[in-house]
């Protein structure tokens, strides 16, 4: 390429130097597009149930269980998030914090009560920008709401999806939902979304049609609807399943082929799935 640049330099051709400054344009955009970060996600179907806080000894849904996930090379850690009074996304499972509701509760209320590690209550940008840089492990992000307005809902999810994106991990995410709305949004916005349905009550073919990408739903759906695992193949669905902390279960799973476990005990699973092999 040094060489090229020196032709250019002293080539008395003006043609033929015209032809070589535009190779050297195409040359270094495709170079700055190979520069882009590249995903490689592990092999495996480990999804950490609000990170891997057990084995970590953590608090759930913290940037400390997020960091263990990463560091199993668990393929997703799963996490929650919901809007606060005051408009801020933050991560945390339940609808109350700290005997707070967190809904109608302003963010500075509700993070003045530290985790158990002395961490902060996680916001999505903090939660988000913790897990960039990485390569292997994927973000399942929840939606919830206790709302059942479509107005409310699609507000939630147009604020999860804007930081998604302003912070660029867009490649990292697997949205789901317990709302069927919140999913359809999301299919709406942007439709090569990874979006998995958790409720359990409806069948592949409804999921499908919808433009939802799997179907998550706790074992006991599938136990009692054993249809939907040839079903959901058919359709090229995703198959999850939460959320799952013993040896039995596992192998069950893991012999019907499903894509992701979600679970408490990702060494467990990852020891299962060793003696598999």
């Amino acid at each position: 390429m040094r060489g090229l640049h020196f032709f250019i330099r002293y080539t008395q051709y003006p043609m033929i130097k015209n032809i070589c400054i535009s190779f050297l344009l195409i040359a270094g955009f495709a170079c700055k597009k190979e520069s882009q970060p590249i995903i490689y996600y592990t092999d495996n179907i480990v999804v950490a149930h609000r990170g891997a806080w057990a084995d970590g000894h953590c608090p759930q849904n913290s940037l400390a269980s997020l960091q263990k996930a990463i560091e199993m090379k668990c393929i997703g850690s799963e996490f929650d998030v919901w809007l606060t009074k005051d408009d801020s996304l933050i991560v945390e499972h339940d609808p109350t914090y700290a005997g707070k509701n967190v809904e109608t509760t302003t963010y500075a209320k509700l993070s003045a009560t530290k985790l158990s590690n002395g961490e902060t209550l996680p916001t999505l940008r903090q939660y988000l920008l913790a897990a960039q840089g990485q390569t292997q492990t994927k973000l399942f992000l929840e939606v919830k709401s206790m709302a059942y307005d479509n107005t409310i809902l699609y507000a939630i999810t147009d604020r999860v999806l804007d930081l998604v994106a302003e912070t660029q991990m867009q490649n990292y995410m697997v949205y789901s939902s317990f709302h069927f709305t919140i999913l359809q949004r999301i299919h709406q916005r942007v439709p090569d979304a990874k979006t998995h349905f958790l409720g359990g009550t409806y069948t592949p073919e409804d999921v499908k049609s919808a433009g939802i990408t799997g179907i998550d739903y706790d074992i006991d759906s599938f136990y009692d609807h054993l249809n939907w695992l040839p079903d959901a193949k058919k359709d090229s669905l995703s198959l999850g399943a939460w959320t799952v902390d013993n040896d039995q279960q596992f192998i069950w799973l893991i012999n019907n082929k499903f894509n992701y476990i979600i679970t408490d005990a990702p060494n467990e699973l990852f020891r299962v799935l060793d003696n598999m092999r």
